[in-house]
């Protein structure tokens, strides 16, 4: 009898740890992990999700497929990804403001950024970047904020969306300089460098991973970064903060998934996070370009979440932004 008790115990330990692991398997042999992109190809969400991608497949043992989905500065895809089955088979690598920023903006957002998603690690952390068409005639930030007041009203900045981080750090800009610039909001990065690098839009705060390139061949001029200090990929361009006392901002991306996922899943996607932003080439990548990877827990980015959440809305009352 306690044979076979102890058998029926061990059989039942089996059959939960098979349940526990399973969520994954549900979703069939020849299914594929979709990683939402909330932002058109040529910005750094699409960049990221592109270099991770092999990497998750390789840890997971499922083909990634990168899907971009723009619009509502980014939360049309993130919906897309709060209302998907939490058997792992959809994701999304998202910029912090999509979940910090869009909730105090939007009154039809069609997520809760905390209660609807799984926040899943972060793993890239980038200080944006004050860039300018070469045509603007000022080459530091002291002669950019001389022509603005010089001309009130007829200098435009473009974004990757309201709300967004590139948005945000153009209303900081105009609050502290006490500066009248123009918004011109994007669905996301790459349009948004095409007009600025066009000429169409004279300026533009964006990740520096994106814009050194452009900056590099001479399409744009670096005038500051947003981060406390200089950045070494881009030696000589001083913090916008030794210029405006109080300005500094570190944006940062990270992965989630659908509500309601099951411990052990979440645990296996962090792991392979966590694994694909260590690699040595991934860390170079963005290194050269002037990011950072990381390797947060699920716990810490939800944290992150809740308290940048606090921040944001109180500086989005503040300064009375409002989507037209």
């Amino acid at each position: 009898m306690f044979k076979t008790k102890r058998l029926l115990a061990s059989l039942l330990t089996f059959v939960l740890v098979t349940i526990a692991g399973s969520a994954f398997a549900q979703a069939g042999r020849d299914a594929q992990i979709n990683l939402v992109v909330s932002y058109p190809p040529g910005g750094l969400s699409d960049y990221f999700a592109r270099l991770m991608a092999p990497k998750l497949s390789e840890s997971l043992g499922m083909p990634v497929i990168v899907d971009n989905k723009p619009g509502a500065n980014g939360a049309i895809g993130t919906a897309t990804v709060a209302r998907a089955k939490p058997d792992g088979t959809t994701i999304s690598l998202l910029p912090a403001s999509v979940l910090t920023t869009n909730p105090w903006l939007m009154k039809d957002l069609g997520y809760d950024p905390q209660k609807d998603v799984t926040p899943l690690g972060i793993s890239l952390i980038v200080p944006n970047v004050l860039v300018v068409n070469p045509s603007v005639p000022a080459t530091t930030l002291p002669e950019l904020l001389a022509l603005m007041k010089a001309q009130p009203g007829k200098i435009n900045y473009a974004s990757v969306g309201a709300g967004s981080s590139t948005h945000l750090n153009g209303e900081m800009l105009r609050r502290l300089a006490g500066v009248d610039i123009v918004h011109v909001a994007y669905k996301g990065a790459g349009p948004a460098l095409q007009d600025v690098v066009a000429g169409n839009v004279q300026m533009m705060f964006d990740n520096l991973p994106a814009v050194l390139p452009l900056v590099q061949s001479g399409k744009l001029r670096a005038i500051a970064v947003t981060s406390a200090k200089a950045s070494p990929a881009l030696p000589g361009v001083p913090p916008v903060g030794q210029f405006l006392p109080g300005f500094e901002a570190t944006p940062w991306f990270g992965f989630i998934g659908p509500m309601n996922m099951p411990a052990d899943l979440v645990a296996k996607f962090n792991a392979a996070i966590v694994k694909a932003a260590r690699s040595p080439d991934i860390v170079e990548a963005l290194k050269v370009r002037g990011g950072e990877t990381i390797a947060g827990t699920p716990e810490e980015m939800a944290k992150l979440i809740r308290s940048e959440s606090d921040q944001m809305r109180q500086l989005i009352k503040d300064a009375g932004i409002t989507l037209n």
